[in-house]
Protein backbone atom coordinates (compact mmCIF):
# COMPACT_ATOMS: atom_id res chain seq x y z
CA UNK A 1 0.00 0.00 0.00
CA UNK A 2 1.19 3.57 -0.90
CA UNK A 3 1.36 5.86 1.82
CA UNK A 4 -0.16 9.44 1.85
CA UNK A 5 3.02 11.29 1.72
CA UNK A 6 4.26 9.08 -1.18
CA UNK A 7 0.50 9.92 -2.92
CA UNK A 8 1.42 13.39 -1.52
CA UNK A 9 5.30 13.69 -3.41
CA UNK A 10 3.58 12.38 -6.08
CA UNK A 11 0.95 14.98 -6.57
CA UNK A 12 3.72 17.35 -6.18
CA UNK A 13 5.72 16.32 -8.88
CA UNK A 14 2.72 16.41 -10.78
CA UNK A 15 1.66 20.26 -9.88
CA UNK A 16 5.26 21.19 -10.89
CA UNK A 17 6.23 19.55 -13.53
CA UNK A 18 9.22 17.72 -11.93
CA UNK A 19 9.30 14.77 -14.38
CA UNK A 20 8.03 13.57 -17.54
CA UNK A 21 4.64 13.64 -17.75
CA UNK A 22 3.65 9.83 -19.05
CA UNK A 23 5.99 8.76 -15.72
CA UNK A 24 4.05 11.20 -13.53
CA UNK A 25 0.58 9.94 -14.85
CA UNK A 26 1.86 6.07 -14.74
CA UNK A 27 2.58 6.21 -10.99
CA UNK A 28 -0.59 8.36 -10.62
CA UNK A 29 -2.40 5.84 -11.57
CA UNK A 30 -1.27 3.36 -8.80
CA UNK A 31 -3.42 5.38 -6.82
CA UNK A 32 -7.23 4.61 -6.04
CA UNK A 33 -8.77 7.92 -8.15
CA UNK A 34 -11.21 8.92 -5.43
CA UNK A 35 -9.83 11.00 -2.23
CA UNK A 36 -11.23 12.42 1.68
CA UNK A 37 -8.69 14.91 1.33
CA UNK A 38 -6.72 17.47 -0.76
CA UNK A 39 -3.34 16.14 -0.13
CA UNK A 40 -1.49 19.03 -2.39
CA UNK A 41 -2.45 22.62 -3.65
CA UNK A 42 -2.29 24.10 -6.76
CA UNK A 43 -0.79 28.00 -7.28
CA UNK A 44 -0.87 30.22 -10.39
CA UNK A 45 2.87 30.34 -9.96
CA UNK A 46 2.50 26.21 -11.27
CA UNK A 47 0.78 27.50 -14.21
CA UNK A 48 3.44 29.73 -15.24
CA UNK A 49 6.00 27.32 -14.53
CA UNK A 50 3.83 24.86 -16.68
CA UNK A 51 3.85 27.84 -19.40
CA UNK A 52 8.06 28.31 -19.16
CA UNK A 53 8.57 24.45 -20.17
CA UNK A 54 6.35 25.06 -22.80
CA UNK A 55 7.70 28.13 -24.62
CA UNK A 56 10.79 26.63 -23.83
CA UNK A 57 9.80 23.73 -26.00
CA UNK A 58 10.38 21.27 -23.17
CA UNK A 59 6.78 20.18 -23.19
CA UNK A 60 4.63 20.11 -26.29
CA UNK A 61 1.06 21.44 -26.73
CA UNK A 62 -0.59 17.83 -26.22
CA UNK A 63 1.58 17.68 -22.59
CA UNK A 64 0.08 21.01 -21.38
CA UNK A 65 -3.29 19.87 -21.81
CA UNK A 66 -2.82 17.01 -20.61
CA UNK A 67 -1.17 18.34 -17.43
CA UNK A 68 -3.98 20.72 -17.31
CA UNK A 69 -6.32 18.18 -17.99
CA UNK A 70 -4.92 16.35 -14.67
CA UNK A 71 -4.71 18.33 -12.27
CA UNK A 72 -8.22 19.88 -12.93
CA UNK A 73 -9.75 15.73 -12.37
CA UNK A 74 -8.09 15.41 -9.77
CA UNK A 75 -10.08 15.19 -6.12
CA UNK A 76 -6.87 15.06 -3.63
CA UNK A 77 -5.44 18.58 -5.68
CA UNK A 78 -6.47 22.03 -4.30
CA UNK A 79 -6.79 24.81 -5.93
CA UNK A 80 -5.14 27.42 -4.01
CA UNK A 81 -8.01 30.01 -2.11
CA UNK A 82 -6.01 33.20 -3.32
CA UNK A 83 -6.02 32.00 -7.16
CA UNK A 84 -8.47 30.03 -7.15
CA UNK A 85 -10.72 31.79 -9.87
CA UNK A 86 -7.63 32.19 -11.75
CA UNK A 87 -6.30 28.51 -11.80
CA UNK A 88 -9.71 27.26 -12.58
CA UNK A 89 -10.14 29.46 -15.74
CA UNK A 90 -6.25 29.04 -16.43
CA UNK A 91 -6.30 24.89 -16.41
CA UNK A 92 -9.87 24.99 -18.25
CA UNK A 93 -8.37 26.98 -21.09
CA UNK A 94 -5.45 24.59 -21.24
CA UNK A 95 -7.57 21.63 -21.05
CA UNK A 96 -9.94 22.35 -23.85
CA UNK A 97 -7.81 24.01 -26.87
CA UNK A 98 -10.90 22.74 -29.17
CA UNK A 99 -13.21 25.31 -27.27
CA UNK A 100 -10.44 28.08 -25.82
CA UNK A 101 -7.84 27.93 -29.26
CA UNK A 102 -4.01 26.17 -29.31
CA UNK A 103 -2.27 26.30 -26.35
CA UNK A 104 0.01 29.40 -27.79
CA UNK A 105 -2.73 32.04 -27.75
CA UNK A 106 -4.21 31.19 -24.57
CA UNK A 107 -0.07 30.69 -23.17
CA UNK A 108 0.35 34.27 -24.17
CA UNK A 109 -3.05 35.52 -22.97
CA UNK A 110 -2.24 33.53 -19.33
CA UNK A 111 0.82 35.31 -19.10
CA UNK A 112 -0.33 38.43 -18.94
CA UNK A 113 -2.49 37.80 -16.29
CA UNK A 114 0.50 36.57 -14.40
CA UNK A 115 2.64 39.44 -15.05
Amino acid sequence: MVSQDQRREALYDLIQLRRPLAELSARLLTFEWSSQEELATAFAQDIGHALEEFSAGKISADDLCAWAEELQGREDIALNPRDRDFLADALFQLSTPEICGPADEVAVALRLWLT
